[in-house]
């Protein structure tokens, strides 16, 4: 009970800071709390392998915890980075948070060198400890088709030797957990053959998080360790958590001498088939932040300004950054002992069979979550194919989109709605403007879409009732839509304004084959070894079953479950079975 007591009082904290200060990261001279009273947020990472072939997939899961060690109920957004030596980037991956985890993929490219890189997880909420910030793991890349430098060796080494595997007896290896128990129906299979695999808990508190791993043991030990970073990414900055999804934020400056400006109006579009539209007005700082809480693929955004052509043409909007680097430790060679040519060369050729039938065996990408437009089934449509076309904008709302009307001409040229029960056809609220959006982007000068051919326009949504948004007050809605869906405004594409904004990471699910009748699959090679990667595992009446098919790769497989209890307890449970040719 004290918890949840606590818990609410700082959800009241942050509302209350959110209503005053509108920004995901704030110098600390200016919030208006004690910083000290949020508790910490920390992340864990679980990953499928630490060593890794050009060409194969590196599979993650994170766990986002509070300061009691549990399942945090914060942020909604985790971010995930893998980062060379000299801390330059290989990817950052944004990631949904559900029910305090996230997990993704990447696929090892072929242009990526052989090395030591770091795999990183944060919120950004974690970023405020001034240790623990953010979590890392070591990852060892080998690429057996690029040439490497051997100046290299010159520096510290880590090395990979060959494992004498004749000495790993999978019999005398047992769980290393006293809480959960991996059982396999045999502990030798066949190519293609079917494993049935159970979990069971011996603790009812063993509801929690966790990733269910089945790949081959890699035959390489790895001796030395590189030093752990150890930096506090910001002692001036106070980072916000994304309670209820990404927070964009920005900051609003004056071209001729970059004064902050407060009270600019801004609005965020990110265009698709469900566009998501935020708008936002600049605090007294010119800062200014849009939290979306919607899923979005485009990775091409509009943030504008509100205003006037004057105003828009003095003012500039420059977004805020939520990476940030890591300390450079002194370079560390990766030296690959000769013993591993045989498997480096036999595993090459798996790989490269594999990916040459990647459309085949390509993970499901599940269905997005669709994002209705907020005004959906209001107002109504007009549909242009269902009426004469006009050859103008403005012949079209006088003979066709009867509710809105275009007053005036050239810069003096605006919009208003209609009241069709009123006598005088006027709108209530008709002295501010309507909310004008073509294809979800505001149009902030009316030329835009006065000029816009009426040929590339699908249809017309017209809502004549005042309608609140973000900060406004509109008297109305028209919302355009083209047949692609794809309009840029003019001012954009002439000032070259449009944000790069990637997506958050898909949710999918893994490829498995079934080999349990007959199918194409059975013409198809298959040396994959990683045969199973489920990171959302739940268990059910204090079990879990499930089923894979082992592949056309001999050799000993581990079955590993790894997590974390509801009450922060880390679980790591192994078992082992072999795989030899029938």
């Amino acid at each position: 009970m004290g918890g949840l007591i606590m818990t609410k009082k700082f959800l009241l904290i942050v509302f209350v800071f959110f209503g005053t200060v509108l920004k995901a990261q704030v110098p600390k001279d200016q919030v208006s709390v004690d910083v000290n009273v949020f508790p910490k947020e920390t992340v864990a990472l679980s990953i499928n392998s630490e060593v890794l072939l050009a060409g194969e997939l590196l599979q993650y899961k994170a766990y986002i915890f509070n300061a009691s060690n549990k399942i945090s109920a914060l942020s909604k957004m985790v971010y995930v980075s893998l980062r060379k030596q000299n801390d330059s980037v290989v990817f950052n991956h944004k990631l949904r948070v559900e029910n305090g985890t996230a997990n993704g993929d990447f696929f090892i490219p072929s242009n990526l060198n052989t090395g030591i890189y770091k795999l990183i997880g944060y919120t950004n909420f974690s970023k405020n400890n001034a240790q623990n910030g953010f979590v890392q793991k070591d990852i060892y890349i080998i690429n057996t088709f690029v040439k490497r430098d051997l100046d290299n060796r010159k520096k510290d080494t880590i090395a990979i030797t060959a494992s004498n595997g004749k000495d790993f007896n999978i019999s005398e290896i047992h769980g290393n957990s006293e809480m959960l128990k991996t059982t396999l129906n045999k502990q030798t299979y066949g190519f293609r053959e079917k494993v049935n695999l159970k979990l069971e808990s011996h603790f009812k508190n063993t509801d929690g998080n966790y990733v269910l791993s089945v790949r081959k043991i890699n035959p390489v030990e790895i001796s030395g360790k590189i030093p752990i970073v150890t930096k506090a990414i910001s002692s001036e900055i106070f980072y916000v958590p994304e309670l209820r999804g990404e927070l964009i934020s920005g900051i609003v400056l004056s071209i001729s001498d970059n004064v902050p400006l407060a009270n600019i109006e801004v609005s965020l579009t990110i265009p698709d088939e469900d566009f998501v539209l935020k708008t936002s007005k600049t605090n007294s700082e010119g800062r200014f932040f849009f939290s979306v809480s919607e899923a979005y693929n485009a990775e091409n955004s509009v943030v504008q300004i509100y205003g006037d052509a004057a105003e828009r043409s003095a003012n500039k909007v420059i977004l805020d950054k939520k990476d940030f680097s890591l300390n450079k430790n002194k370079p560390y060679f990766l030296n690959i002992s000769s013993d591993l040519k045989d498997w480096l060369q036999e595993r090459s050729v798996q790989v490269q069979v594999e990916n040459a039938y990647y459309d085949i065996k390509k993970d499901s990408i599940l269905p997005k979550w669709i994002n209705p437009a907020f005004y959906s089934n209001l107002g109504t449509v007009f549909n242009l194919d269902d009426y004469t076309r006009f050859p103008s904008i403005k012949e079209t709302f006088v003979e066709v989109v009867t509710l809105a009307a275009i007053r005036g001409t050239g810069d003096n040229a605006k919009f208003i709605v209609n009241n069709e029960y009123d006598p005088n056809g006027t709108a209530k609220f008709n002295d501010i403007p309507p909310l004008v959006l073509l294809d979800g982007i505001q149009i902030v000068d009316s030329k835009e879409l006065v000029n816009f051919s009426t040929k590339e326009i699908q249809k017309v949504r017209v809502i004549i009732e005042p309608y609140r948004y973000g900060p406004k007050i509109y008297s109305g809605i028209i919302a355009v839509e083209t047949k692609k869906g794809d309009f840029i405004p003019n001012e954009i594409i002439k000032n070259n304004s449009e944000v790069s904004l990637s997506s958050a990471v898909k949710p999918k699910e893994s490829y498995k084959p079934a080999y349990d009748k007959k199918s194409e699959l059975s013409k198809i090679p298959d040396y994959r070894v990683q045969l199973l990667w489920q990171p959302k595992i739940n268990f059910s009446d204090l079990d879990y079953n499930t089923s894979f098919y082992t592949s056309d790769v001999p050799g000993i497989f581990e079955v590993k479950i790894e997590g974390f209890t509801e009450d922060g307890t880390y679980i790591s449970e192994k078992n082992y079975f072999t795989v030899a040719k029938n």
